[in-house]
């Protein structure tokens, strides 16, 4: 990953509205003054007590201390480091284009969108996640090489059988596992088998494919490592885990 600069990171922290990227991530807020009141996502409480205030565009919650600028605030919701929390917004605000030239785009509103509903139930879950996996395979040079390699690179055929490509970012996108959210949200992932009881995504590093019924019901998922420098004994074909919860229809294979 390329090295931030510090007038790049200032930039982010004075141009990007920390108010409009709480908002798009759900949060209710209220104006209080020349400020707004939002529920700390940080701590368990009854009565708003985080602080956000347009003019420095910094947050500070008095209930449990929690403080700093629009960097901070998503290195602690996504549960990510300074650098990955810059990337990040620089991506959804466009700071950097696919030539490498810088752009500003004044009053944006960028969503650092979770892939998975909070109250999705497991068919669902499984669903918003191949949905994620989808996306990130059509922004993947490697497993597109790796499938045109394979004689699998049609564009139709992507789309038509939504192939994915699991790799890692999954859990970049979901809040972090102290909190409640995260906890839950990750719980439920384990639950269905996408993420093992290590936190770890079961099919990381594999071009996935949805097996679906007459119902359209997901019914399976199978994984293929896009990789052959593999540790000795890691399989190259994956499906979910046997024993793992059960939507409708779902059939949870052992292979």
């Amino acid at each position: 990953m390329a090295r931030i600069a510090g007038q790049e990171i200032e930039r982010i922290k004075s141009e990007i509205s920390l108010l409009r990227l709480v908002e798009s991530q759900g949060y209710q807020s209220e104006r209080q003054g020349k400020d707004y009141v939002v529920s700390c996502p940080f701590h368990e409480e009854k009565t708003p007590s985080l602080i956000i205030s347009p003019k420095s565009n910094l947050f500070n919650c008095f209930g449990c201390g929690a403080a700093g600028s629009v960097i901070d605030w998503v290195m602690k919701t996504r549960g990510v480091s300074f650098r990955f929390a810059c990337e990040l917004l620089q991506k959804d605000l466009g700071l950097i284009t696919e030539t490498g030239t810088r752009t500003v785009k004044q009053n944006t509103t960028i969503k650092l969108d979770m892939p998975l509903n909070a109250d999705a139930d497991h068919q669902m879950a499984l669903a918003q996640v191949m949905d994620y996996y989808h996306a990130t395979l059509k922004q993947s040079p490697e497993a597109l090489t790796y499938l045109e390699n394979r004689g699998l690179g049609d564009r139709e055929l992507i789309e038509r059988f939504k192939l994915g490509f699991a790799n890692r970012t999954l859990g970049y996108r979901l809040p972090e596992k102290a909190y409640k959210a995260g906890k839950e949200i990750r719980g439920k992932l384990q639950a269905v088998g996408l993420l093992r009881a290590s936190g770890h995504e079961h099919f990381n590093g594999s071009v996935v494919v949805p097996i679906f019924n007459r119902d359209g019901d997901l019914v399976e998922i199978y994984g293929r490592k896009i990789r052959d420098d593999l540790r000795k004994g890691t399989p190259k074909h994956l499906y979910l885990p046997a024993g793992s919860g059960k939507a409708k229809g779902w059939r949870a294979s052992g292979k």
